[in-house]
């Protein structure tokens, strides 16, 4: 009996002191102004010197047919017809690391023009400028595009109303989209561009939550779940 009761004890206070450290349940979003509703705040606009760019913070016109659904204001990239470029937003997150974090939100768009529009989100390391990051983000590296949209039928459809960006992911059933955070900071970036063309694209809803730690309760030691001898 004595050793239920300090499996009991120490269950609740490892799971006191999860729920501490993850934050409430569900647990709180650590992107600033994901729904665009403070205007740009929290957002830092990037551009790539060789081109053009359009910033806008306003109602898309999209759909609502996705969770959660699409609604204005909304973060509007998008370029005028013959215009090019590859621009957009991004922000630099303070979190956990070795944490699991998940990416939610919903867009739509038209890259028909021809044009491109991603979300991408990377970790990244101590001492970067935000020139580094601006650089990492124009430069593209396949490993940080977690959903892409094109207008060469590589991705398809070109053309979308409000849709979750996880189902942009898994078009054939639920899906989501995490990292690992090896390192104390993750990039969260949005990316409009066409070379040239006129696309655009809106983002909505965007949310970034750690994932509830509640598997440390597994690590109890063995020798607290011995039964006391007769």
């Amino acid at each position: 009996m004595r050793t239920m009761v300090i499996v009991s004890s120490l269950a609740m206070l490892l799971f006191a002191t999860t729920a501490s450290a993850v934050g409430p349940c569900p647990p709180a979003n650590v992107l600033v102004n994901g729904s665009f509703d403070n205007g740009e705040n929290g957002w830092t606009r990037w551009q790539a010197p060789w081109g053009a760019g359009n910033w806008a913070v306003e109602d898309c016109q999209c759909g609502t047919g996705c969770q959660p659904p699409c609604d204005p204001p909304m973060g509007h990239l998008f370029l005028n017809p013959g215009q090019a470029g590859s621009f957009g937003w991004y922000q630099r997150i303070s979190v956990i690391p070795s944490e699991i974090y998940t990416l939610s939100g919903c867009w739509c768009g038209d890259v028909c023009a021809p044009g491109w529009a991603e979300v991408m989100m990377f970790t990244s390391t101590e001492g970067w400028s935000d020139a580094d990051v601006v650089n990492r983000i124009d430069t593209g590296n396949a490993a940080d595009i977690i959903v892409k949209k094109d207008g060469w039928g590589l991705n398809p459809p070109c053309a979308w109303d409000c849709e979750d960006i996880a189902y942009s992911l898994h078009p054939s059933g639920p899906g989501s989209l995490e990292i690992h955070a090896t390192c104390a900071e993750i990039v969260v970036a949005l990316k409009l561009g066409a070379n040239p063309g006129a696309p655009w694209v809106c983002y909505d809803n965007l949310s970034l939550v750690p994932e509830p730690a509640t598997m440390l309760l597994l690590g109890i030691p063995v020798l607290f779940l011995r039964r006391r001898r007769a």
